[in-house]
């Protein structure tokens, strides 16, 4: 995603150019001009996320034949306190109301105990899992 590796207190990849003299080592708002109609135009990552989100918004409209307008949206567990609005700022662009933002070994953990069906019971004892994120 996007905003993994663009949005922050600072900004470690020259894939953004800021309009303004050269490249500042502290950018609060990163600049990324992304060709839109035919021009060039500067976007600010939570526009551009938030492109990405009111896309996934229209398909999950589309597959569930009903609005949709709550979310919770699952993130990397290191994200910063800044990428984290940077994040809920996203959700709003898109128009969606981030009710929570979950880390995705939770979301992972979660989605595995919903879906699971052979629990063993009560009695006996509880079986181990363990999830792993590689990047």
């Amino acid at each position: 995603m996007a905003s993994k590796s663009f949005t922050g207190d600072h900004l470690m990849i020259p894939l953004c150019r800021l309009k303004g003299s050269g490249f500042p080592m502290n950018c609060r708002r990163c600049l990324m001009e992304v060709r839109y109609l035919e021009e060039e135009r500067p976007f600010a990552i939570e526009q551009v996320t938030g492109m990405l989100l009111a896309k996934l918004k229209e398909t999950s409209e589309n597959a569930l034949k009903k609005p949709v307008a709550d979310c919770v949206i699952s993130i990397p567990s290191f994200f910063t306190d800044a990428e984290r609005r940077s994040v809920m700022a996203a959700a709003q662009v898109a128009g969606l109301n981030c009710l929570r933002l979950m880390n995705e070994t939770t979301a992972v953990a979660l989605a595995y105990g919903i879906y699971k069906q052979d629990l063993p019971p009560l009695d006996e004892k509880p079986r181990n899992g363990s999830c792993c994120n590689i990047y």
